[in-house]
């Protein structure tokens, strides 16, 4: 695997972009003819416009704050200096303030120092420096307090937050601000808005810092943006838009000439080789940005470069180069003090090990990139590494630890999903109070503006009786447009509530339920006792070496198909429901054993008997099943659903562990009680080879 959230290098990101629906009026008014309009609204034209005259005249003749153009270079200097040598430069940027005295040039200065203190990993020293940046009391340096608080928030991981408070920074950053605080504003909420899925918004973010950096001439900075875009592309899967976007940077690089901008287009190049599974090429390029990453002489670039390098060579089965310079990586990454980087060098020497046939080392690798994972609660992290770990130890015939692993992955992905699912609410609800908060301001304004209008048709009524009628009319029509704008803001506001009560329930990939439905609906048919009825848990086979070979959009496309047809194949009156990731969770009601067989064996042939079409390629896809009626035979012990769930979870495992596309059914569990139970499933595959569980395997037929 590749690095992820490499602060001082690059951000790495991934998900499709987001079409953006045109935007449509609100409301129509009503047709009058020109003359009356013309006559009607003079005047209240006349005082408007006077008034947006005296909003606008100060902000035209108000230029641009940029910094003097010697100070400016020195302050790229240590900026450039800080992207790869974060404590050498807080010591020039202290050198500088000793020196410096504008203020434009102290407060992105001390926006760089904070910056800087984070990436550090002193996040106390950093929230100090953001207290005196709110001491100079200016706009400006409050926005880039902000900044510089968004970042330790970020550093932290919670995501949403630090976009919240990036978004706060960017309202209050004056229109005429120094370009580089923008530019640095525009780069860290490209990279937010990426980490949180929102690509659409991400790119937008992207294309604001591009034209920052036009503006200033800069190319080291034309370069950062658009290789940040190239980067969004690859993980969206836009190969076109990825190449073109590469092609640009790269060729800024090349006038530039330096090793580390060289090394980053290299990189970069070979996550676009990828995407057109063009291995050699892919090869190539991540050699190229090795060994610019060695002429720059920066440890932490080279070991990014080193465990791209390694990625690539797994990729290519060529597990003992990938040892070689994963192990390098290793050496850098204790040296520097480099746990996230330390964590995916050690998860791919583990893998390179384990398909090398050295199985106790690969498993000790594994583990220690595991542990530190866990304590850096890198939990997504720690959820793929599991996946691929299970899948590694599979390949090598270690069944039993593979077994494992997926159980730890399982537990893992479970938690991931529910914290993903709880944080998506909550974004979502924010961003809906913030639409109706502007919603108010917007109604506020317009009313403010037709008191306005009001009050000026007084004076012209004690000037000139005859235009009191006029006047008149025009203030009921005004009240009654504002009355219809009001009326429609209302239903779009119920609109609203009504479709955040839909997305709440439903997947938005698929359309089928999700999570917090399924748990409400079981609460209602469980209300008198134990479950009643059937589970079915169901797991794309290989799903991960789809999205790998393929892209994002490709497992995408997968898992709408799947789905689809699993909607296709049962009755209205079952529920099927997205259960996370590449899993589905069917239940239907209670049914005789040889119905459930067949249920299951329809499934298996409905997803694989057809290959799904991607392109201009067609992907063969199948599916294991673990299912169970409840209660269980023979003692009819009662379940909570919730331990159902455990059960044809572990049935699930089974079907894989004998091979993928196939159904594993449970057919008897020799418990009276649920202390028995606790007994079997603490060793669910003994139980089943001494014949305390007896199950039922359904083989696929071979994919279509």
């Amino acid at each position: 695997m590749r690095p992820i959230c490499r602060t001082s290098i690059k951000f790495r990101h991934c998900g499709p972009l987001i079409a953006l629906p045109a935007l449509k009026p609100r409301w129509r008014p009503m047709q009058m003819p020109r003359t009356q309009i013309r006559h009607r609204w003079r005047e209240v034209l006349c005082s408007l416009l006077a008034a947006l005259a005296g909003l606008l005249l100060p902000a035209i003749a108000a230029s641009a704050v940029e910094l003097d153009p010697a100070v400016a270079a020195r302050i790229d200097a240590v900026d450039a200096q800080g992207r790869s040598d974060p404590s050498g430069a807080i010591l020039s940027v202290d050198a500088l303030l000793k020196s410096e005295t504008g203020s434009a040039a102290r407060i992105a200065l001390l926006t760089m120092r904070g910056t800087y203190q984070t990436n550090a990993n002193q996040p106390d020293a950093a929230l100090a420096t953001a207290a005196t940046l709110d001491a100079l009391a200016s706009q400006d340096a409050k926005a880039s307090a902000l900044i510089v608080r968004a970042h330790v928030v970020r550093m932290k991981g919670d995501l949403s937050r630090a976009l919240e408070l990036a978004e706060q920074a960017r309202t209050t950053l004056a229109a005429n601000g120094d370009s580089r605080q923008g530019f640095r504003l525009e780069m860290m909420r490209g990279a937010l808005l990426l980490e949180l899925g929102r690509q659409a918004d991400a790119l937008a973010a992207y294309q604001n810092a591009l034209s920052l950096a036009e503006r200033l001439n800069s190319k080291v900075r034309v370069f950062r943006a658009l290789d940040s875009m190239a980067t969004l592309f690859v993980d969206a899967g836009e190969l076109d838009k990825a190449i073109e976007a590469n092609r640009k940077a790269t060729r800024y690089a090349q006038e530039l000439a330096e090793a580390p901008l060289l090394a980053q287009s290299w990189d970069t190049s070979a996550r676009v080789a990828s995407l057109q599974q063009d291995r050699d090429a892919e090869l190539k390029a991540a050699k190229a940005a090795l060994g610019y990453a060695r002429k720059a002489g920066e440890q932490e670039r080279i070991e990014t470069m080193l465990i791209n390098l390694g990625d690539t060579y797994l990729k290519l089965g060529r597990y003992a180069d990938a040892l070689e310079v994963t192990n390098e990586a290793i050496r850098i990454a204790r040296q520097i003090s480099d746990p996230h980087g330390l964590i995916v060098a050690l998860a791919n020497a583990g893998q390179a090990q384990i398909r090398l046939g050295r199985l106790d080392e690969g498993r000790t690798n594994v583990e220690e990139a595991l542990s530190t994972a866990l304590k850096l609660e890198s939990r997504a992290q720690y959820a793929s590494l599991l996946a691929e770990y299970g899948e590694a130890l599979e390949a090598a015939g270690d069944y039993k630890n593979a077994i494992n692993a997926y159980h730890r992955e399982r537990r893992a992905s479970k938690a991931l999903a529910e914290s993903s699912r709880k944080n998506a609410l909550l974004e979502l609800d924010a961003r809906y109070q913030s639409e109706k908060k502007q919603r108010e301001i917007e109604l506020l304004n317009r009313d403010n503006a037709l008191k306005s209008a009001q009050l000026h048709n007084r004076t012209l009524q004690q000037r000139v009786w005859l235009l009191a009628a006029g006047l008149l009319t025009t203030g009921l029509l005004a009240v009654a447009l504002l009355y219809r704008r009001v009326r429609d803001a209302n239903q779009q506001l119920s609109e609203s509530n009504r479709m955040l009560k839909v997305r709440s329930e439903r997947d938005a990939l698929t359309g089928l339920f999700n999570r917090r439905y399924f748990q409400e609906a079981m609460r209602t048919r469980s209300a008198s006792g134990g479950f009643i009825g059937g589970l079915m848990l169901l797991d794309i086979d290989h799903f991960k070496r789809v999205n790998d070979t393929y892209g994002h959009a490709a497992g995408d496309v997968v898992i709408t198909t799947v789905a689809q047809r699993l909607q296709d194949t049962m009755r209205e009156t079952d529920l099927v429901v997205r259960w996370g990731g590449e899993e589905f969770l069917i239940a239907v009601g209670p049914m005789p054993a040889e119905q459930f067989d067949r249920l299951a064996e329809r499934l298996l042939h409905a997803i694989s008997r057809d290959p799904v079409p991607y392109g201009e390629q067609y992907l063969s896809v199948t599916i294991s099943i673990g299912y169970a009626s409840f209660p269980l035979a023979p003692g009819h012990l009662s379940l909570e659903w919730e331990r159902g769930i455990n059960q044809v979870d572990m049935a699930l495992y089974i079907a894989k562990a004998q091979g993928r596309n196939r159904a594993c059914g449970i057919r008897e569990v020799m418990a009276s009680n649920e202390l028995e139970l606790d007994e079997i499933e603490r060793s669910f595959e003994t139980a089943w080879r001494d014949g305390r569980v007896k199950l039922g395997l359904i083989t696929g037929a071979p994919p279509g």
